[in-house]
Parts: structure tokens; C-alpha cells; sequence
């Protein structure tokens, strides 16, 4: 399943990187917690907050296309619960 959606992801990826000025427009407005932290005027605050979620989008489905991010890797509970008890004592 990943081979298939995770080029898609990464396709949203680039194009929420590109339009990002047409989805602040169009769906959003501005947010208020990018505005403030990331900069404002033109080209900043909500606009870059799109470019780094996109960026984000890009590089988790490339971890999830090689295969990173599978839940096959977690670990049992009980080795968990072994695990702290060894920290702990």
C-alpha cells in the first residue's frame, strides 16, 4: 500500500509547497500562531507554515516509501514494560 499512496503524498507535498499563496486564499486565511512566530508581511508567517508542512509532507512519505515508518518495527508491549523495569532498578 505504501509504494502506491506515498508518491501521491509526496506529489501533495510539492504541490502544497508551490500553491501555497492559493491555499491560504482560498481554504484558510491567515493563522494567526504562523503569523506570530514565522514572520509576517508578504511571503512570510502563514505562506512559509504551508511551505514547511509540505516539506514535512515530502519527507515522511519518502521515509515511508522506504520503509521507515512502518508499525511492524514497534516493539511489544511487554518489551517495553522489561525495559523500563531494567532502567528503573
Amino acid at each position: 500500500m505504501r509504494f502506491f499512496l506515498s508518491p501521491f503524498v509526496f506529489a501533495a507535498g510539492i504541490l502544497l509547497m508551490k500553491y501555497s499563496v492559493m491555499v491560504t486564499d482560498q481554504f484558510s486565511g491567515k493563522i494567526d500562531l504562523a503569523e506570530k512566530y514565522l514572520g509576517t508581511g508578504i511571503g512570510a508567517g502563514t505562506y512559509t507554515f504551508w511551505k514547511l508542512f509540505g516539506l514535512g509532507l515530502c519527507i515522511l512519505s519518502v521515509l515511508w516509501f522506504m520503509g521507515y515508518l512502518s508499525s511492524s518495527a514497534a516493539p511489544a508491549p511487554s518489551d517495553i514494560t522489561s525495559m523500563l523495569i531494567q532502567i528503573l532498578v
